[in-house]
């Protein structure tokens, strides 16, 4: 009998500090998307960095790690290049994961109003023959969604 190990290779440190400060980003690389006055960066699939411009006061943080999982890898995504969305109310992240030995792109959503406050987009649910966006507050362990959003067609 012999015993196999699997182990998948790719960036998975986490941290709270920003890769790069918010000038350095500003000089060298495009912003990710613009809010406002408040300008955001996609880290990888690590997390999300906000720089907050609060009346001339320029602050930046992490608003949002995301989570690991387990054997799986993110890709760029050629098919949805648009990491970071405002909708308007939401400000949603949208990564590609690949599962290891999977082969295709597992799609996760996250979203916050408020920068602080995150859900995780946890599938489709039906309800009297209408499609509805399910999502649960981000780290909960229920299986029930928080809140499901009509999808309009």
């Amino acid at each position: 009998m012999s015993l196999i190990v699997l182990s998948a290779c790719g960036d998975t440190k986490q941290s709270d500090t920003v890769r790069a400060s918010p000038e350095q980003r500003n000089k060298h690389s495009p912003s990710d998307l613009v809010v406002g006055s408040n300008t955001f960066y996609f880290n990888s699939c690590h997390s999300v960095t906000g720089v907050f411009n609060d009346k001339g006061e320029i602050t930046s943080r992490i608003i949002l790690k995301i989570p690991p999982r387990f054997l799986s890898t993110c890709s760029s995504s050629t098919e949805n290049p648009r990491q970071l969305e405002f909708d308007g109310t939401y400000l949603i992240v949208k990564l590609c994961r690949v599962a290891f030995g999977a082969g295709g792109c597992g799609v996760e959503k996250y979203r916050s109003k408020d920068f602080e406050h995150w859900q995780e987009y946890i599938g489709i649910t039906w309800r009297n023959g209408e499609q509805y966006e399910a999502w649960r507050q981000l780290g909960s362990s229920s299986a029930k969604a928080d809140e499901i959003i009509h999808v309009k067609r």
